[in-house]
């Protein structure tokens, strides 16, 4: 075994190449946002399913 500390731009070995940072997680207030946009278009596709005027309804 090489002396290798994976410090290098093209280190040849990847036992010592240092592990990929993990993405972020979203904040809570982002995953409402999500959930609810997501409900928002699946209520409007239930509209244009049983013909009710989206304009009517309130959210």
């Amino acid at each position: 075994m090489s002396a290798c500390n994976g410090q290098c731009d093209d280190c040849p070995y990847t036992f010592c190449a240092p592990p990929a940072p993990k993405a972020p997680r979203p904040t809570k207030a982002a995953d409402r946002r999500s959930w609810r946009q997501d409900a928002l278009f699946e209520l409007e596709d239930l509209g244009d399913i049983w013909g009710v005027d989206m304009s009517k309804v309130r959210l």
